[in-house]
């Protein structure tokens, strides 16, 4: 049931500042949330927050709600709960917002050959970044090709996460467990990449918190790294040296197609990436592809 806490703190701000159309489904959606949990987001908790999403994810797979819809509630649960993280913290009180960790995977649909870009493309949009000297950009879309981070881990890179294995004398990223999967992942950097990453920490005198900032001096967020792709892609198109405007998910499809292609396990592939292997089907037509049917070759692209 519904709170009358949660209506006075909560919903008066929605209730206010959202039109009748949007305010009528974010309030559908709470009430979802709250028939499901078993009360209102105002106290939310990890296993809260994973129920919800184990819901949501089992609707869509039962067909009971579409991909669009469970993505659509997903979104909006979690904007309710940035509001009261943001008010609850500036009342001198703790709220953590679990569902800022959860997001529902893409449909498991195979890519096609023009929806990532081929070696010569991914070096065109490195070689443009380096003539613009925008070192964040070439670090990021290199993590992206290189280490398959998704751009909600690029985002989430900490200083705190990086560090150095003794026994390889390799540079290592650490994320830490997540709510939605309690799953830790680490990932060996490529020796390039790893000097550009060392580069850049020192360059930017980072010594803890983000990797990666906005102009605003805050974490950088999935929007703006997007925009640093657009920004690239719009001047490539222009000089006619990509085929498509492209995404930094585009540029991990890519740097996995080529793991896969020069004869890496699926399995071993999936780990690295952080994927279930069933995951892996989507790259099968890529492979065949006479772009991917060879070795990889990573020495056209030229990340230094």
């Amino acid at each position: 049931m519904i709170s009358d806490e949660f209506n006075s703190k909560v919903w008066v701000y929605f209730e206010t500042n959202l039109k009748p159309r949007t305010r009528k489904e974010y309030w559908k959606i709470v009430n979802d949330f709250d028939k499901e949990v078993g009360h209102d987001p105002l106290t939310l908790t990890s296993k809260d927050a994973a129920k919800y999403y184990k819901y949501l994810i089992n609707k869509m797979e039962n067909n009971r709600i579409s991909y669009s819809t469970g993505v659509m509630r997903l979104s909006v649960i979690r904007s309710v709960c940035n509001f009261i993280e943001y008010y609850t913290t500036n009342h001198g009180n703790k709220y953590v917002n679990y569902f800022k960790d959860y997001s529902i995977p893409e449909p498991d649909k195979l890519i096609n050959e023009e929806d990532i870009p081929n070696s010569l493309e991914i070096n065109n949009i490195l070689e443009t970044i380096k003539e613009y000297n925008d070192d964040k950009a070439f670090l990021i879309f290199s993590l992206a090709v290189k280490c398959a981070l998704t751009n909600s881990e690029i985002c989430k890179l900490n200083m705190e996460y990086i560090a150095l294995d003794k026994s390889s004398d390799t540079l290592c990223i650490n994320y830490p467990p997540n709510s939605r999967n309690n799953i830790a992942r680490t990932i060996k950097v490529p020796d390039d990449v790893a000097r550009l990453l060392d580069k850049y920490i020192y360059d930017n005198d980072i010594k803890e918190g983000p990797i990666f900032i906005n102009r605003r001096k805050t974490r950088m967020k999935l929007r703006d790294s997007e925009r640093l792709i657009e920004k690239y892609c719009k001047i490539c198109l222009e000089k006619k040296t990509i085929r498509n405007k492209y995404t930094l998910q585009s540029l991990r499809h890519a740097g996995m197609s080529y793991m896969l292609a020069g004869g890496a396990p699926k399995d071993a592939v999936a780990n690295y990436a952080g994927i279930t292997g069933r995951w892996m089907t989507r790259y099968e037509r890529i492979l065949s592809s006479s772009t991917y049917n060879q070795a990889v070759n990573y020495s056209i692209i030229k990340i230094s």
